[in-house]
């Protein structure tokens, strides 16, 4: 695979679902995520679009039988675990695929979500042209994807850090790898694709406590695995960046504060803008 972000993750697939990770902030903002979707009636054919190792897709089919529902995600691992974990529901089929190319032909689908996957998108505007491409008309969706000001405490504590070994080139390449927008700037985005009288972006600053250990194990997979230290280098940095996210503890834990962008379109309701 090309994309580290794809090659990381699959790489990663069997550790996705440990402990650490799902009860970190990233796991309880997921979840959280996911209390906000509800299969409506209407909804017949529906698309997960990086549904990982298929959590939310196991538990929204095993309460939805009478509905059709797609999994895509592009990394191998984690989508041969959802495979897995859904092969108990016959409503249930996970293919290859991303947000830049879904498999699918148009108009195939009701309803889509995507849980914190939207911001890894190679190609913003292709993205949006694509899930357009296989909603139907009438359809109905949910994405959620962090924003522009995510995890703002750990930026800047380690940003210096990063700057001295990666050098401002390394870390704008690392930073480029996720696409970090505003939520006027995702409006936007959509709008050009979407009727703006049935589409609302909505945002939420979630902060989530934790330990150190609790940090790092998503640190390290979702954030680390990208930037691409040289190996002499890495040890050296880890243990500089350990100690600046410890420096942040409080009577609460260690904070982290998600940005969370909600872009929900709706035919039957005007949402709130």
């Amino acid at each position: 695979m090309s994309n580290p972000i794809v090659e990381a993750y699959s790489r990663l697939a069997t550790q996705y679902d440990d402990d650490l990770n799902i009860k970190s902030c990233w796991g309880r903002a997921a979840d959280r995520a996911l209390s906000l979707i509800e299969v409506a009636g209407r909804h017949h054919s529906i698309l997960d679009v990086g549904c990982g190792t298929g959590r939310a897709l196991a538990l929204l089919a095993s309460s939805a039988p009478g509905c059709k529902f797609t999994g895509i995600d592009p990394a191998d691992n984690m989508r041969h675990l959802a495979a897995a974990r859904c092969k108990a529901f016959d409503n249930v089929r996970v293919l290859a695929g991303s947000f830049e190319s879904i498999p699918a032909n148009a108009a195939s689908f009701d309803y889509l979500y995507s849980i914190l996957a939207f911001h890894w998108t190679t190609d913003l505007e292709g993205s949006v042209r694509e899930l357009a491409r296989v909603l139907k008309a009438g359809g109905e969706m949910d994405l959620f994807f962090i924003g522009r000001d995510n995890g703002r405490e750990f930026i800047q504590k380690t940003t210096p850090i990063f700057l001295r070994y990666l050098r401002p080139q390394g870390l704008l390449r690392t930073a480029q790898l996720r696409k970090q927008l505003t939520r006027e700037a995702a409006l936007q985005l959509f709008s050009r694709v979407f009727d703006p009288d049935h589409l609302s972006v909505e945002e939420a600053f979630e902060t989530y406590y934790d330990s150190l250990e609790g940090h790092w194990a998503w640190w390290v997979r979702i954030e680390g695995h990208f930037m691409q230290l040289p190996s002499a280098l890495k040890e050296p940095c880890d243990r500089e960046v350990k100690a600046a996210i410890q420096s942040l503890d409080s009577p609460k834990g260690i904070p982290y504060t998600i940005h969370r962008l909600h872009v929900r379109l709706r035919q039957d309701e005007r949402p709130l803008a």
